[in-house]
């Protein structure tokens, strides 16, 4: 016993603060809030009409982006790099494959994905695509589909995208810190990576983190807040949202002082037993038959519309439809995307680009398709069944309140409530300190294999993130921030890009000998090659 936690001592030390990435992140940070509190209206204003500009005009550059991204993923996975794994042939994964899926599900889609599964379909079946009528049959059918393309296998390869290179450089380059900016270094260079070019990328990374877990607070803490209220028998108050938030703000500012395995692993485990029971009660309680019908026909419907949902722009009909949703969410995921890339690349040591790519891809999606046909079937059929009447509630009170009245439409509503409570609070958790971390990640000096970010940095971007979202949602301006970081996404989607580029570079240079399926590269002892040596990668990968 005495040698395993001498071991783990040794493994987990922490990484020094790195001062010229920190200091200015945080000044960013701060200065734009403070902006958009002392000059909330005009700054709204400025903010949203450049995102009206962008979506709009450079709309494609995210449809692009998504498939581009998309086929990248799915190439490097299938492909003859897809063998290659992260740490070496020797290494073997760091944690049980349901805990990594646990981390890095929970981690990248919060309690935006409850909230969201359980509405979204009202606003296409209220305002369809391609023209359709509102509240027709094509529009319902269309509404029960089109949630589960925007949080499908498009949105998870910008998330997947980034981890190949930042897990590569970390662990086979040897290069110091999970930063996207080491990433681009086969690109921009080793001297860009860690110049100025390099801050400029990691701090544009920070800020956008920022404004993306800001856009996950909006979403879960009214949903959260009702729920709390419901269960208190109180009336949902400015005061109860405050609590939520504080809430929020212990629960990760533990896990993420916690560090990797004791905090974050062990909530995303809590968390996924309890979704399981939540979700089989939906299932089961639920209107089982119409959920799993709705599901094979939107499934149907999304294959055959795929191509064209993925390049829809509608520029002759000008609905906007393309603008309000689909380059909304790409940028959405753009904006979280380097973030979960750090994330992914520093649980996923041991498996390979083909393991990562396909999980994260299909597990991802999986996970959050059972989500839209649970959550968002179930208050469907209420709605179009006259059982509750979520339009009408979400118009006259909130979208909260639709949910929630759904919800408690189920048999075991005495345990609904409490259990809906828990995993929004632990799933939210779950998100905000895998936040903390990454920016901890991101902000430390040179943070190597086996180190932590210090506790104390930590703990700052978990109480960073709690202190923002309360300052924001009493000052009403959470909506810019959230638009401003999607704004930041526009320059992110190139430079996600070149981490891309960077990586293709690398894998060139350390295998120089490819014949057929299977990877041969020479021995280090062999080589004279300068690429080829134990400084820049280690060699010994072999085709899995």
């Amino acid at each position: 016993m005495s040698k395993i936690k001498k071991r783990e001592e040794v493994v987990i030390q922490e990484a020094p603060l790195d001062k010229k990435i920190f200091w200015p992140a945080c000044l960013v940070v701060t200065a734009a809030i403070m902006f958009m509190i002392v000059f909330e209206e005009s700054s709204r204003s400025v903010v949203e009409n450049i995102f009206n500009f962008v979506t709009n005009q450079f709309g494609f550059v995210y449809i692009w982006a998504g498939a581009i991204f998309f086929i990248s993923v799915i190439w490097i996975s299938l492909g003859k790099f897809g063998s290659v794994r992260l740490g070496g042939a020797e290494a073997r994964p760091e944690f049980s494959r349901i805990s990594w899926i646990a981390m890095f599900f929970c981690s990248g889609i919060g309690t935006s994905l409850i909230y969201w599964s359980s509405i979204e379909w009202t606003y296409y079946y209220t305002s369809p695509p391609f023209g359709l009528e509102a509240k027709s049959q094509a529009a319902a059918e269309y509404a029960g589909m089109y949630g589960m393309f925007h949080w499908g296998p498009l949105a998870w390869a910008f998330y997947s995208l980034t981890a190949f290179p930042i897990g590569y450089a970390y662990y086979n380059r040897k290069k110091g810190g999970l930063r996207l900016s080491t990433a681009c270094a086969g690109i921009i260079g080793e001297k860009n990576a860690t110049g100025t070019i390099g801050k400029i990328i990691d701090i544009l990374l920070v800020f956008g983190l920022v404004g993306g877990t800001g856009t996950t607070l909006a979403s879960g803490t009214p949903m959260l807040a009702e729920a709390l209220s419901q269960f208190m028998g109180v009336a949902h108050t400015a005061a109860i949202d405050i609590t939520v938030v504080v809430v929020w703000t212990c629960i990760f500012v533990t896990s993420v002082t916690l560090g990797l395995k004791k905090g974050i692993k062990v909530l995303s485990d809590i968390n996924l037993i309890a979704l399981i029971i939540l979700c089989s009660i939906v299932f089961i309680g639920g209107p089982t038959y119409f959920m799993l019908n709705m599901f094979t026909d939107s499934i149907g419907l999304m294959l055959t519309n795929f191509t064209r949902m993925a390049f829809y722009t509608d520029p002759i009909g000008k609905s906007m439809f393309p603008q309000w949703w689909t380059i909304f969410y790409w940028a959405w995921w753009v904006a979280y995307g380097p973030y979960m890339g750090i994330f992914i690349a520093r649980i996923s040591k041991g498996r390979t680009f083909r393991d990562i790519g396909l999980t994260v891809t299909i597990a991802g999606s999986t996970g959050c398709m059972l989500f839209f046909m649970l959550f968002g079937n179930n208050t469907m059929y209420a709605e179009l069944n006259g059982l509750y009447p979520v339009l009408d509630t979400i118009k006259n009170e909130s979208a909260s309140a639709a949910i929630l009245g759904v919800m408690m439409q189920l048999p075991l509503e005495w345990l609904i409530l409490p259990l809906f409570i828990l995993v929004g609070f632990v799933y939210s958790g779950t998100t905000v300190d895998s936040s903390a971390y990454v920016l901890a990640s991101i902000t430390s000096k040179n943070i190597k294999e086996g180190q932590e970010p210090s506790r104390i940095n930590r703990l700052f971007w978990a109480i960073a993130l709690g202190i923002t979202g309360l300052i924001l949602m009493n000052a009403g301006g959470l909506a810019p921030i959230k638009t401003a970081s999607l704004i930041v996404g526009v320059p992110l989607v190139f430079i996600m890009g070149i981490s891309f580029l960077s990586l293709l570079k690398w894998l060139k240079e350390d295998f120089p000998e490819y014949q057929g399926d299977d990877l041969k590269v020479k021995s280090t002892e062999d080589d004279e090659s300068p690429s080829m040596s134990l400084d820049n990668s280690e060699m010994a990968f072999k085709k899995v």
